[in-house]
């Protein structure tokens, strides 16, 4: 049974997911090694979309940890099996009399999953969260690793720390990078392999904490973690691939080497500081006056020019315009409630997991109810239920395919107008980037490694 449920559910969570985020993009894949058991440590700041996202797309099906409570929710149960999960009892439920019994049970679960080499994953900050950096790690898996070597060693464990790096994780259509970092040999350096000692647990758990900040991105404070993203955003010069869309990879190298440089900066040089600050509000004061976005500031308008006008993409627009409009009014209905229902009070670290467990509900509900109220001798109800996602997806990708390209042909016809603006908004950026430049080059002359 839990070998079907897993061929029938984790690739259509996996589907869910490549709909829900705009883009899925990993690195550092060959850092997972091919035949040694591992155990993925990824940091936890998005609910069970992080679960959903570890098991779907991490290499070699790595079966998650998650809590206990999760299985006191029915509908999540064949999810659960489908995935192989393991069910974890923390330290809040230890006032179960039957805590110690089922904790020994969970320890016992992963030393022999990882005895006959499979992959687990564990979330080492225990609870998903909302705060900027990444929280106190739990000793548990550095237990496992030692445990399990500790009992059926030699193994050859690694741990294998993951960065799961949202570019705006509770909106729809956002995108997240999965970093895995190099694997670390829990055994290496040892004295003893004892998964009672405070040493040798100690000694693990503080290169599984290096090692997961080496793949993520922290901050002090969601304000100074939105202003050095922007300050990176501004900065980075690359251009757009062919897709229309930059590597999330690239992104994060530069905001990473800027936030470990504006860390190392703030205290020592707060007036370097303060100059980024100040241009990257200059910028943006002057965007928000001429009401246009940077990205449609920097496009290539020749190449946008070129493909409005050219008569191809003029005829997929006129064939795609349609079935876009007919996707817009059959799915009015269940994003306007699935929209409802993400304003409810809810977690800010669960909002993407509100909204696409709410989806996978409404959307069916509300195609099944169209379908029998639309329905007649003509289009069938059945009919009607299958052009209801189809068209869909086909609106979804007409507005990002070309609402940006119409957007970047308002831009520049505004700024062709005001030629003393546009000069004025491409000095202010270059104020902007000289000033990250001086400091990424000034924080790698004091020893930082933010050169990017």
């Amino acid at each position: 049974m839990q070998k079907l449920l897993e061929i029938v559910l984790v690739p259509f969570v996996s589907l869910m997911l490549n709909i829900f985020f705009r883009k899925i993009e990993m690195t550092g894949s060959e850092n997972v090694p091919a035949g040694s058991p591992v155990i993925y440590t990824p940091n936890h700041m998005n609910s069970l979309v992080d679960g959903l996202i570890a098991r779907t797309q991490l290499p070699r099906e790595p079966r998650p940890l998650a809590s206990i409570t999760l299985w006191d929710v029915t509908a999540l149960r064949p999810l659960l099996a489908a995935v192989g999960a393991i069910p974890v009892y923390r330290q809040q439920d230890s006032l179960d009399p039957r805590y110690a019994e089922n904790n020994r049970d969970m320890f016992a679960a992963c030393h022999e999953a990882l005895a006959q080499k499979a992959c687990i994953v564990v979330f080492p900050e225990g609870e998903s969260h909302a705060g900027s950096e990444l929280q106190k790690l739990k000793t548990g898996v550095a237990r496992i690793a030692l445990g399990a070597e500790q009992q059926h060693g030699p193994l050859g464990v690694r741990i294998v720390p993951v960065g799961l790096n949202f570019d705006a994780k509770q909106k729809f259509r956002s995108r997240v990078l999965i970093s895995i970092g190099k694997p670390i040999n829990p055994i290496e350096g040892l004295v003893a392999v004892d998964a009672e000692s405070r040493d040798a647990v100690g000694e693990v758990m503080s290169r599984v904490e290096e090692g997961i900040k080496s793949v993520t991105l922290n901050y002090p404070s969601w304000e100074e973690a939105k202003l050095i993203q922007r300050a990176a955003v501004l900065y980075d010069a690359r251009k757009k691939t062919e897709h229309g869309d930059d590597s999330l990879a690239d992104e994060f190298s530069i905001q990473k080497a800027l936030a470990d440089a504006y860390l190392r900066t703030k205290v020592s040089n707060p007036r370097r500081i303060a100059r980024i600050i100040e241009a990257v509000n200059a910028y943006d004061r002057l965007l928000r006056v001429l009401s246009v976005q940077h990205e449609h500031v920097v496009a290539e308008h020749p190449r946008l020019l070129e493909a409005i006008y050219s008569f191809r993409k003029f005829s997929l627009f006129v064939i795609r315009l349609p079935l876009a409009l007919l996707g817009i009014f059959l799915n009015a209905l269940p994003f306007l409630l699935t929209r409802l229902l993400s304003r409810l009070r809810i977690r800010p670290d669960r909002l993407s997991t509100t909204k696409l467990f709410g989806g996978l509900v409404l959307y069916p509900l509300c195609w099944t109810l169209q379908a029998q109220l639309l329905g007649n001798e003509v289009f069938s109800p059945v009919w009607l239920w299958l052009l209801a996602p189809l068209s869909g997806i086909a609106s979804l990708l007409f507005r990002e395919r070309h609402a940006q390209l119409l957007e970047e042909l308002r831009t520049y016809l505004k700024l062709s107008t005001h030629s003393d603006m546009k000069k004025e908004l491409a000095q202010r950026l270059e104020n902007l980037r000289i000033e990250v430049a001086e400091l990424l080059a000034f924080d790698a002359q004091q020893g930082g490694s933010s050169q990017v």
